[in-house]
């Protein structure tokens, strides 16, 4: 009889490195989907607007492994997903008590968010780029004035990776089993999805607490750490996701004080973030820690364009900021861990939709 191969334990992932699978096609459209948005920005003199042209630029990110047509409705739907999260975010932005405001609706969004992208059946699955687009947008202070130039700049943003969408050839593999759509049954707090969701709710909602009573400096940072591991499938890939945030962070980290120790800056800067954007999609879909060497340092110069601070402060500020997010991550995870349960004779008629089955990007 052939003995049962144990299971893998979730640590033995963590350095795993998974296929190119046409990365290079990805990596080239993200880098000019977010390089022209913001050397439009600065060309016209708005670095201001520099944030809301980068989370439009996210949108091509979405559906590298799929054909031309079902990649550009994809990302329409990303993208529009995008914008709504910055048009609210900008508004949250205007009030003083913007990061209280920021508790509940952040934590209302993202579990609509992951709703939509598991209906949608996004790839990257989950809701990180949208909550980063709603709490990021919500964490700068802005004058009412600014929000009708924000949402253009993230529409003309997002309308531009659209254009990038069609060229190059998905690598869907056609024996990879398609999530179905969701249905109302699907919603329920018992069911993957619905527990999902209250994961997101409890996750971010706990991030914003956390947000809102210490006086982070970045306080998105938080809301996205702690939406990361809360998007694996499972227990064992949201403990693997937690400890590739750590190592890449960390290893990121270091990359980022090289990088701002040299101070670039305009159109120099741009090109560097261009760069580490290319780099960022053509490693993380072989190991989430290899892109998060190149998305830390992409994230931090862009932050420094706008909100110009000490090298030191902003390298402290991410560590803090991702201790405290996969810390509240990771607590939600438990809480909303699914139990199991001795399977059922009878076979149910009903096969429930996959969650999450797709790479986080």
């Amino acid at each position: 009889m052939t003995q049962a191969t144990p299971p893998r334990p979730w640590w033995a992932a963590v350095f795993d490195l998974g296929p190119h699978a046409g990365a290079h096609w990805t990596a080239l459209r993200a880098s000019l989907a977010i390089f022209v948005p913001l050397a439009a920005c600065w060309a016209s003199g708005r670095g201001d607007l520099l944030l809301y042209a980068a989370i439009g630029a996210f949108a091509a990110l979405y559906g590298r492994h799929e054909p031309a047509r079902v990649r550009l409705v994809m990302q329409a739907q990303a993208g529009a997903v995008l914008v709504v999260g910055v048009v609210i975010g900008a508004l949250v932005a205007t009030v003083p008590f913007r990061l209280w405001l920021l508790v509940p609706i952040g934590a209302v969004w993202a579990a609509v968010a992951v709703l939509l992208a598991e209906s949608g059946r996004w790839h990257p699955a989950g809701a990180l780029n949208p909550v980063f687009a709603l709490t990021a947008s919500a964490t700068v202070p802005i004058r009412l004035s600014t929000v009708p130039a924000a949402a253009l700049t993230v529409v003309c943003a997002a309308g531009f990776a659209l254009l990038l969408a069609l060229p190059g050839r998905g690598a869907r593999d056609s024996s990879e089993p398609v999530p179905q759509r969701l249905a109302w049954r699907d919603l329920r707090p018992s069911a993957p999805v619905g527990r999902h969701a209250v994961r997101y709710l409890l996750g971010i909602g706990a991030a914003g607490l956390a947000v809102a009573t210490s006086g982070i400096g970045h306080p998105y940072w938080t809301f996205v750490t702690a939406s990361v591991p809360m998007s694996g499938p499972a227990l064992h890939a949201r403990l693997t996701r937690a400890a590739q945030r750590v190592v890449g962070t960390a290893a990121g980290l270091g990359v980022a004080a090289l990088v701002l120790a040299a101070h670039p800056a305009g159109y120099a800067a741009i090109l560097v973030i261009a760069a580490f954007q290319a780099c960022t999609e053509l490693t993380t879909g072989r190991n989430y820690s290899l892109g998060l060497v190149f998305f830390t340092p992409m994230a931090l110069l862009l932050g420094d364009l706008m909100l110009p601070a000490s090298i030191g402060a902003l390298l402290a500020q991410r560590a803090v900021e991702t201790v405290i997010g996969l810390t509240i991550a990771l607590a939600a995870t438990v809480v909303t861990h699914e139990r199991r349960t001795p399977p059922s004779r009878t076979p149910p008629r009903d096969r429930l939709p996959v969650v999450g089955s797709r790479r986080v990007g």
